[in-house]
């Protein structure tokens, strides 16, 4: 699994380490792998990508993007969840 430094995300999504740093301070964006170098996964590159457009497209404050992301993952969460129970429910109805 790949990791990032603050300064690769800013590079990739092509924004302010500022912006970056800001997330930070509102917890949008937090170090969530153990490496010292490079401590942010794909999922805070994917947060920090969501919070720079709704902040900047949208015009969301940073407390509604904390918000907007939050409940961005715990719905896909639950739809990975719901789609596991059909699964089992459909290997459950093919037993004779």
């Amino acid at each position: 699994m790949p990791t990032f430094t603050r300064h690769q995300i800013a590079e990739i999504l092509e924004i302010d380490e500022g912006f970056l740093i800001r997330l930070e301070t509102e917890e949008i964006l937090f170090a969530d792998v153990t490496s010292i170098e490079a401590p942010y996964s794909e999922r805070m590159l994917e947060r920090a990508r969501v919070a720079y457009s709704l902040s900047e497209e949208l015009e969301v404050n940073l407390p509604g993007v904390a918000v907007i992301v939050r409940l961005r993952e715990e719905l896909g969460t639950s739809r990975a969840r719901i789609e596991a129970l059909v699964r089992a429910l459909r290997g459950q109805s093919q037993r004779p």
